[in-house]
Parts: C-alpha cells; structure tokens; sequence
C-alpha cells in the first residue's frame, strides 16, 4: 500500500490515507459524511464531487451521468470514485448531510427521576452522563443527557456509514447477504461511528469519557441487528424474523466506545420483527400507550411505520414507502441540502414562488418540497385528482393564470413527449414524479386505512395525528392532508414531533419508569402484517388519487 494525502474543501482538512481508497472513507477520516442515494449502484449522479488537483480516472458511470464539460472540470460520481494519490476533493452541500436532530424538552422529568442506571463510582466522577443514541438508516443522531436531573447537555448527528453499502435496509440485507464479511462492514462502521460522536460530546463538554455511565440506542430492526453485531440477512427473506426482539443490554466496552469502564449499553425492544425499538421510542415520546383517545402515530421515511394507539391498545404496521422523500427515484430529486427546494406556493395570480434550503439557488428538490410541488399544483389545477399532469394547452383550455401555464414544458421523449412543470433554474418537476409520489402516498394511506380499520376506529375520531422523523419536521400539514397522505382531521390536531426515537432513547436513559414502559410497548403492541392482507390491494388503490381522505 502506498500513503497519500487527500485534501477536502471547503473545509480545508487534509488526511492520510494508504490507498488505493474509497471516496468515502477517505472523507469519513476527515469528519466529512458524504451521500450515496442510490447506494453506490451509480443509478442517480446525485454524489458527485469536483477533484480540484490529482488525476482520477473517468469511470463508465461518469461518462454516462456526467457532461463532457462536467468531468473536464474535474467532476466525478463519489460512490465510484477510488483515489490512489494526493488529491484535492471538493464535496458540495448537496452531497452532504449535516441536520441535526432534537431530543425533546426537560418537562417529561418534572416530577422527579428514578434513575435507570446506577452511579458509577469507579473511578470516581464529580458528574455522571449518558449517552442518547438514535441509530437511523440514513443518519446517526447524539445526545449527552445528565442523569441526574434528565438535561441534555449536547447534541451531534452525522449521516449513517452504512450508506455506503447502500441506501436503505434492503440494499444493506443484500449486501450482508452477499458478502461474507458483509455483517461484520456493517456492525463496525456504525459502532465506530457511534464512538466517534460519544468522544465529540464529551470533547464539547469538556468532560472525561469516564464521566459516560450508559448509553441507550433506538434503531429499527435491521440498524439494531446491526449495532449489536447479529446476522441481518433473515430479515430480508421469508418469514422475514431476525435472532431476537427483547431489549439487549451490553458492555459499552466490548465496542470499543469512549465510556466509563463499567458503562452499560442498552438497545430499546422491537414489537415482533417488524417495528423496531425506534418506533417503541417513539411511541414512549408521544405517550400514545396512555393516551385518554386514539391517536396516530406516522414516522415517515423509506420504510414508514403506522401506530395507532391509546390506553385502550396499540397496533403497529409498517409500509414500504421507498426512498422518494430523501430524493431517489425522482428526476431532479436530492436530500434537504442546501439548494434543495423544500417549499412550494401557487399565488393566486399564478406566479410559482419556491424557497429552497439555506436560501442557496435552487439545485434540485427535496422531500418536502415534492409534496409541497404536488399538492400545490394539485390546488392549482395543473394535476388533476387522478395525478394527471396537464398539458399548457389543457391548462389554458381550463382558465389557468398564464403565469402557471407556462411553467408547463414538453420536451421530446421517444414516440412521444415527457411533461414537467419547470421551477427554478433548470429544477423540474415531471409527471412521472408525481407518479412516484403517489405510490409513496397509496402505501401509507393503505396502511393508516387498514390498522384502522383492524381496531375499528374511524379517522374522525382520532384526538391526534403524530408525524415524527427528521424528514416530517419540514413537512406542511396543509400539503400532506392536500393530497391524502395524512387523514384530514381538524389541522390543529395534526402535530409534527420530529426525532422522537430520540427523544424515547433520552427517556429510557434518564427514568427506570420508562424503560418498564418502553418493554411494556414492545410485549403489547399488535402488528397488523400488510403483505397479503385481502384488503390492502384495494386500500392501496383506492389511496392513489390526490386529495383529503375523511
């Protein structure tokens, strides 16, 4: 092996790597988390990164995804770039992801704690902290939480190291499945990314790694299976049950984590092998296991898990709703980077007006904004209830303002035409995006219409609809109700509750009380299996077009 020195920009940090070496993880050396969508499969060009010095050759995937003036200009796709000699990388906000994620308020502990984890007084230690961990399956999220009184006193997040082996849990089933050291890639990265971010927040805090008592991880089944080192492989093949469900408690030691030598780690219980323990998190959070009325819990993302629940009973389903809302599969699509268009509004006169993250040009569109787009042009008359995209034409035809019919362009596409509705710069909208979107929206809506309907409680009488996870934090109440994704009950009772895996993490840390609570979820809670039920065809049919759902 040969070493060289890689350079990354903007941020000016150099490291030294033996090669020949991934883009990634010469990148990881240096703190700097770069995407891979599509999973490194070199399907979308959506990771590229400008080599500023150094020769790296032109790949296949470059030539097919990339302009002639592009790779002149030094532009090559990460996930296929492997470097053998000093470079200089500038990575793009767009291939990056740095959101950070909540872990809640203090006001769940006003009436006192009873503590979870033991003091540790051994080495002694004038305080004594605990780590909250939220182990999802595009990024990593941290909390330094005192034990004593619940505070959290730090938070960093980072985007998951298994992107690498690709970009949602199937791609990662596959990859364990097919190498064999593949479970072993995939435990070690995430562990040592998780000691990473421990030894940054006590760096940040300024106290001894000693000084960590405990940490507790919520993750779902595939992510926790991982962490804890078991074979992920049966969860992606039938009957699809992985080696355990219980809460698994470990020596934070035997991962090599910066803690106190005694530390616990502690990894939140899974409702059978199919909700994982952050969804019993996040139930924990919102307190839909005692809740007076029936609520809903939605936590959106590639796979979306639906939990209707009150003090009467919980039951849980889960919804393969694909990668749309982190961008994949969409033409112009990408992550809520900077530049993303994350927000859409018709005017009445028809001017479009969009608003994009950080208030950067516009690049590309995320989640948010493809469901603001749909919606939006939807109300408009631009999309028809059925998802049809209408033609300039048609829109005139319809009494459109000419402002929003002109935004609708068509472009030759072999014996005939691709419709898109043009936003920003060259950022486009096209009818097989909305498409797209509607399959997203007919999953979950079949799946929140079916649990429902098993518990026999009507979408009127829901007190309240919970939205959780990173991506339904940006997310317009209006919009998601607009096109039927979410029940249209009164707007008021429709609350967004963000990282609330984490939130439930910090929770079981702090209180013993919610740890039993959090194992009384986990044992309760019924799963509602959507794979083969007679009615989910239907539902999901019925779930297409856009617009309120009653």
């Amino acid at each position: 092996m040969v070493s060289f020195r890689v350079r990354f920009l903007p941020e000016d940090r150099s490291t030294v790597v033996d090669g020949p070496i991934d883009l990634f993880l010469a990148a990881a050396q240096s703190d700097i988390w770069t995407e891979q969508p599509c999973g490194a499969r070199a399907a979308c060009g959506k990771c590229r990164v400008q080599v500023t010095t150094g020769e790296v050759p032109v790949t296949a995937a470059d030539q097919r995804l990339l302009t002639d003036a592009e790779r002149a200009d030094g532009w090559r796709l990460g996930c296929q770039l492997t470097l053998d000699g000093d470079a200089t990388v500038t990575v793009p906000p767009q291939t990056r992801n740095t959101a950070t994620k909540s872990f809640g308020d203090d006001a769940r502990f006003g009436d006192g704690i009873q503590r979870t984890f033991r003091a540790r007084k051994t080495p002694p230690t004038t305080a004594e902290y605990g780590v909250a961990i939220d182990i999802g399956s595009t990024s990593l999220a941290a909390a330094l939480v005192d034990l004593a009184d619940g505070r959290v006193c730090g938070t960093t997040s980072r985007v998951n190291p298994q992107v690498r082996y690709g970009a949602d849990v199937i791609s990662r089933i596959h990859f364990a499945q097919e190498h064999a050291d593949g479970n072993a890639q995939l435990h070690d990265s995430v562990i040592e990314a998780i000691g990473q971010m421990i030894a940054e927040l006590t760096a940040q805090r300024g106290v001894a790694a000693e000084s960590v008592g405990a940490v507790v991880c919520a993750g779902n089944a595939t992510m926790t299976h991982a962490a804890v080192g078991a074979d992920i492989g049966p969860l992606g093949q039938a009957p699809y049950e992985g080696s355990f469900t219980h809460e698994v408690e470990r020596s934070a030691a035997s991962f090599g984590w910066p803690t106190h030598p005694a530390a616990e780690a502690l990894f939140l219980p899974m409702v059978g092998h199919h909700i994982g323990g952050d969804t019993v998190g996040a139930i924990l959070a919102c307190g839909l296991d005692r809740a007076d009325a029936w609520q809903l819990l939605i936590d959106l993302g590639t796979n979306t898990e639906v939990v209707l629940g009150s003090a009467r009973g919980l039951f849980a389903t889960s919804t393969a709703a694909g990668p749309a809302f982190e961008g994949a599969n969409i033409e112009h699509g990408m992550r809520a980077a900077p530049g993303a268009i994350d927000r859409v509004r018709v005017l009445a006169n028809g001017r479009l007006v969009v608003g994009t993250v950080a208030n950067q040009p516009a690049r590309g569109i995320c989640g948010s904004g493809l469901i603001d787009a749909v919606a939006e042009l939807h109300r408009a008359g631009v999309i028809a209830a059925s998802g049809y995209l209408r033609s300039r034409d048609e829109c005139a035809a319809a009494g459109l303002a000419e402002r929003i019919c002109e935004r609708v362009i068509e472009a030759p596409c072999g014996s005939g035409a691709l419709r898109r509705v043009r936003f920003d710069g060259d950022v486009m909208l096209s009818a097989q995006d909305v498409r797209q979107l509607q399959l997203v929206k007919g999953s979950i809506a079949a799946g929140i219409d079916l649990v429902l309907r098993h518990a026999g409680v009507r979408a009127g009488e829901l007190s309240a609809i919970h939205i959780a996870g990173t991506f339904g934090s940006f997310v317009r109440k209006e919009s998601v109700q607009a096109i039927g994704l979410v029940p249209a009950i009164d707007p008021e009772r429709v609350h967004f509750v963000g990282n609330a895996a984490g939130v439930g993490a910090r929770m079981v840390l702090v209180d013993a009380r919610y740890r039993e609570r959090a194992r009384r979820i986990a044992e309760e809670c019924a799963y509602l299996e959507l794979a083969g039920h007679p009615d989910y065809q239907d539902a999901f049919v019925a779930a297409i077009p856009l617009g309120e759902r009653a």
